[in-house]
This record gives structure tokens, C-alpha cells and sequence, in this order.
């Protein structure tokens, strides 16, 4: 019985960092040598790992800014608080391949304060 039991756990620890690996995927999948602008309100933010992520509202359409992790967002001193729904935003960065209206971001400018991202 106990041996099922560590099977088991050990399974759902097997699909659990699966997940994770799927849901991080690789910086390749950016455009390094395209520099894209999304300038308008944040729609949504979301400070989960693996990244932090916010979405700006731009007159093209909607970006989906994806940002360094959590922890190091606020090492920076970026915060969600900073990027509350509503909130003016200037993201620079590198479109996604495949993804329109995504992008890797390089810095970003929220009330009169830049971030350098990378």
C-alpha cells in the first residue's frame, strides 16, 4: 500500500513540474530582432509565476506584456499595485513568433518611471 501511495504522489509531482515546463516556454520564441511599442491602459495584470504578466489596451489591439517573474518585478520595484487596471503603460519589447499581440518585455514606463526589464 505505501508503495502506491509514493507512486502516486510521485506522479503528481511528475504532471505537476510538467505543467510548469509546458507553461514556461522559451525566450527563442521572441523576436530579437523586432522591437515592438504597446502604449495604453492596463486592461489586467497578473504577478503568478513563471512570469508576471500584464495586458495593455494599445489602438492596435490588445498586447499581453509578459514580464520578468514576480520576485524579481519587485526586486525592481515593479509591483501590481504600480500596474493597477487603468494605469497609462509604455511596454517596448520583442513580438512572439507565432503569438500576435505578445511580447517579451524590455523595459516599461508607468507614472513618469521606467524599468529595465533585461
Amino acid at each position: 500500500m505505501k508503495g502506491r501511495v509514493a507512486v502516486s504522489w510521485g506522479a503528481l509531482a511528475v504532471l505537476a513540474f510538467a505543467g510548469l515546463a509546458y507553461a514556461h516556454h522559451g525566450w527563442s520564441s521572441y523576436d530579437e530582432d523586432r522591437t515592438v511599442t504597446a502604449s495604453g491602459p492596463v486592461e489586467e495584470v497578473h504577478f503568478e509565476h513563471p512570469h508576471a504578466t500584464v495586458r495593455v489596451r494599445a489602438e492596435d489591439r490588445s498586447w499581453l506584456v509578459v514580464l520578468p517573474p514576480p520576485t524579481r518585478a519587485a526586486n525592481l520595484g515593479l509591483s501590481p499595485d504600480l500596474l493597477r487596471p487603468g494605469t497609462r503603460v509604455v511596454a517596448v519589447g520583442h513580438p512572439h513568433r507565432r503569438e500576435a499581440g505578445e511580447m517579451r518585455a524590455l523595459l516599461i514606463s508607468v507614472r513618469d518611471r521606467t524599468f529595465r526589464l533585461r
